[in-house]
């Protein structure tokens, strides 16, 4: 029986990444992909550069990721390294996985999840050196994506390259879900950002619900994430009890945090595409965010969704009290949101990877 031709063999992937068992959206879409049909497909393999480990233990995982790629890249057959990171230390690491793919003549996916503030307060720090060497890790790659068309707009101005497309992050099915915006007397705002990265905003929330809460009384707001709260977040829950602060999550809670809500609350400063709003969007909650980053990928200011300026407590306060005031309005947006949501779903996201998989492999 003759052998099978060298284009008939499975396409390997090496997936360089972070931890996928941490916390936070970028370990939840690699999650989605390692359970997608694409992990069997291409027979992917793991290459973990980082995790929440001691600082040494940190630098003994990045070299033996090093040298597990090295090896990884020497074997035989079709491979596509497909390469996954954000700003500050990632992209220092990540850069060096690209060198190690093209140096062994590997051709190279590498995707950014960062948000276009990020990427730009990053560069400004730069110094000419090592913004010349980032942007030729992503000039040698044979295919640099971000996951949301500000991001690749951010990374073609910031670091001088071109053609960067765009892979947004997907987001799974809700079963049991439908729109809930709330019965007069029962609305019940949801945050899941915390307090461990300020790009989040949740101290801007804090802010906004400063003269918010207190007026709406019978409103329930409910703040959840990684990070201690601020002492004004401690503050504003003793005086206002319908504000509470419940920390981090694990799915099942997160689950049951989007079931009882009416109205999701986006106030981050920076995103790439976050997942926690794809997923409010999957639920049919009426959602409040900011106008900046994947954001605007994904609603349009008054169908989809209310937004406001980044960083304007005083203008995400109007927002969250107009929706409060408006059960129409609520049911109106949830449902252009749901429906909108159709279009990043994991079944047409991990789709246009395949066919980029197919292409760098060819």
């Amino acid at each position: 029986m003759p052998a099978p031709s060298k284009q008939s063999r499975p396409i390997a992937v090496a997936c360089v990444s972070l931890d996928p068992t941490g916390e936070g959206g970028m370990a939840e879409v690699l999650r989605s992909l390692l359970a997608s049909p694409l992990a069997k497909r291409y027979r992917m393999r793991m290459v973990v550069t980082y995790a929440l480990v001691s600082p040494g233990r940190k630098l003994l995982r990045f070299a033996a990721a090093l040298a597990e790629l090295t090896v990884w890249c020497l074997g035989r057959g079709r491979r596509v390294v497909h390469i996954q990171g954000a700003v500050r230390g990632s992209l220092y690491r990540k850069s060096a996985c690209v060198l190690i793919a093209r140096t062994l003549r590997r051709p190279v996916l590498f995707q950014i999840h960062a948000g276009p503030g990020d990427i730009e307060d990053f560069v400004a720090r730069l110094d000419p050196v090592r913004l010349r060497v980032f942007g030729a890790a992503l000039r040698h790659a044979d295919r640099t994506v971000a996951v949301s068309s500000e991001s690749a707009r951010a990374l073609e101005r910031c670091f001088g390259v071109s053609d960067v497309g765009v892979l947004a992050n997907p987001v799974a099915p809700v079963a049991g879900g439908g729109l809930d915006v709330g019965a007069p007397g029962r609305v019940r705002v949801l945050y899941l950002g915390g307090f461990a990265d300020p790009a989040k905003g949740g101290t801007v929330l804090v802010e906004a619900l400063e003269s918010l809460a207190p007026d709406h009384s019978e409103v329930e707001f409910r703040l959840y994430g990684p990070g201690e709260p601020p002492t004004e977040l401690v503050e504003l829950t003793t005086r206002a009890p319908n504000v509470e602060w419940g920390g981090w999550l694990d799915a099942d809670a997160k689950r049951e945090a989007f079931r009882s809500a009416s109205i999701f609350v986006l106030p981050s400063i920076s995103e790439g595409l976050p997942m926690a709003l794809l997923e409010a969007m999957a639920w049919g909650r009426a959602i409040v965010a900011t106008s900046m980053g994947g954001v605007l990928d994904l609603l349009e200011d008054g169908v989809d969704g209310l937004l406001v300026r980044p960083a304007d407590p005083t203008e995400l306060a109007a927002a969250l009290r107009r929706l409060l005031g408006d059960p129409e309005l609520r049911r109106r947006l949830a449902e252009s949101a749901e429906r909108r949501s159709g279009d990043f779903t994991e079944e047409a996201v991990w789709g246009h990877l395949d066919t980029i998989y197919q292409e760098l492999a060819a």
